[in-house]
């Protein structure tokens, strides 16, 4: 798949750690929600802020706890909706406290209402957020005083007051209420159902998904279990096409040092749950390959899918996008690699997804940068299926933020010959260097003037990191590269 590079620009935020989880347009514009690290205070917060389809970030909003004590978590795969009037509906939890809170906001992100509810529960996560009849029904998973997980459901209305808060499950399972659907004058939820057979046996615990429909006053009108295939896994995003259910799950395998193994998966079901078709997007298995977020195009035509992928020839994980047919067909996909180091490569997730007004499909989430600090990524993928641009949002050193000031590539995209052209201040004898996404050296030499030719002819199309170091200090400019055919 051919590739376009617009810029890589990089926007200094708070300088701290960012993790972008949620998107969706907004009109001519994006809205952007996620998660930020710890503060001068050891706090740790979420953001909410809009762009236009170029990335220029406009209102921004930071949130934490009013009181200053407590860490907050903005998690949850739908987490965030326009309401019926036009304004941002947000729900997120407590981390210590692991108390739920909601807030309304304006398109100018300012709060209209803000409401806290406290919780007896150990831990609590928000999954979604859906809007019915003019109420709101938050979606997701509570751990009770026994450690048992169970599905979490609580309704409120237009102005925040709880109506009622439920919880649904059994002793013997755990069950994660991940996403929901309005169908049949109720809500429709799909759950991640996980049994653990033989206890003694390590990595045992079986995984599948569940349909529970219920009515407007939290009674369950049908209840439909996934059947044990060996395909069975964990529960993500759910569509509902014509009367099909189509949803992404990524399978569970042999559990490792760092979690279970997954594969991303999609699946389509008939309105009686007969599996239609059923395809896998995340071979070879491993804890890389997940699937995000996942949303109909606007004309129907497809399905828009985010995720990760691991690479075994190139020993990184990709950002991915994906256009699937409603047969499950790949139609395209594109990836990126976000940060890249020459030692240790790249390391990318992508969460959330949206279309915008013109086609585009921009997709966030986030990249390795350092122990413990990542930097969001929002990629932004033309019509035809080229990534127009990317960029990143993290708290990062003055120097890499003023790069674009310091060197230039041009033409780039390249096919023969790139120009490498830097600021006067740079020493006529900075190191220039070459990398391959494998991490094999394809140019070394010493600056001999602020513009430097090289042909390009005769290397393989791809991506390249071209590194520049100066002299004498601890400066050091990169740039991506992509060479065409």
């Amino acid at each position: 798949m051919a590739q376009s590079s617009g810029f890589n620009t990089r926007i200094y935020l708070e300088q701290r750690s960012t993790i972008l989880r949620n998107i969706m347009a907004y009109g001519d514009s994006l809205l952007i929600t996620g998660e930020i690290g710890r503060d001068s205070l050891g706090l740790s917060g979420y953001f909410v802020l809009r762009t236009d389809t170029l990335g220029k970030i406009g209102n921004i909003r930071f949130f934490r706890d009013p009181a200053l004590e407590d860490h907050q978590l903005h998690d949850g795969r739908e987490p965030v909706i326009i309401n019926q009037t036009g304004n941002i509906l947000l729900a997120g939890v407590f981390l210590a406290r692991d108390d739920l809170f909601i807030m309304e906001l304006t398109p100018s992100l300012d709060p209209l209402w803000y409401r806290e509810y406290i919780s007896d529960y150990l831990t609590m996560y928000v999954q979604n957020v859906t809007e019915y009849d003019g109420m709101y029904y938050i979606t997701g998973v509570v751990q009770t005083q026994n450690y048992d997980l169970d599905v979490f459901i609580q309704k409120v209305d237009h102005e925040g007051n709880k109506i009622w808060e439920k919880t649904y499950g059994v002793p013997s399972r755990h069950e994660t209420g991940r996403a929901a659907i309005i169908e049949d004058a109720g809500l429709t939820v799909m759950i991640s159902e996980s049994y653990d057979p033989t206890p003694t046996i390590k990595n045992d615990t079986r995984y599948w998904i569940r349909f529970m429909h219920i009515d407007t006053s939290g009674a369950i009108v049908r209840d439909w279990r996934e059947e044990v295939t060996g395909y069975e896994g964990w529960s993500g995003t759910l569509l509902k096409y014509e009367n099909d259910y189509i949803y992404t799950t990524n399978t569970i395998g042999e559990e490792t040092n760092f979690g279970p193994l997954v594969g991303g998966q999609i699946v389509r079901r008939d309105s009686n749950f007969n599996v239609i078709w059923r395809k896998p997007f995340g071979q070879p298995d491993n804890h890389h390959n997940q699937l995000g977020d996942m949303t109909l195009s606007a004309d129907s035509s497809c399905l828009l899918v985010a995720g990760n992928i691991f690479d075994t020839d190139l020993g990184f994980s990709w950002a991915r996008v994906m256009r699937v047919g409603l047969d499950g067909k790949l139609l395209c996909e594109v990836r990126d690699t976000g940060i890249w180091h020459p030692a240790l490569g790249s390391s990318n997730r992508l969460e959330g997804i949206a279309e915008s007004e013109s086609g585009s499909i921009y997709a966030v989430g986030y990249t390795y940068r350092r122990a413990n600090v990542y930097e969001g990524l929002l990629l932004k993928v033309t019509p035809d299926g080229c990534i127009d641009t990317l960029f990143t949002t993290t708290a990062i050193e003055d120097y890499i933020r003023l790069q674009e000031e310091k060197m230039v590539l041009y033409p780039n995209p390249a096919r023969d010959e790139i120009t490498i052209e830097v600021s006067r201040d740079i020493p006529p004898d900075a190191m220039l260097m070459v990398y391959n996404l494998k991490g094999v050296e394809m140019y070394r030499g010493r600056l001999t003037d602020t513009k430097h030719r090289l042909d390009v002819s005769v290397w393989p199309a791809g991506s390249y990191i071209v590194w520049l170091m100066v002299p004498g200090s601890n400066t050091s400019l990169v740039k991506k590269m992509i060479k065409l055919e």
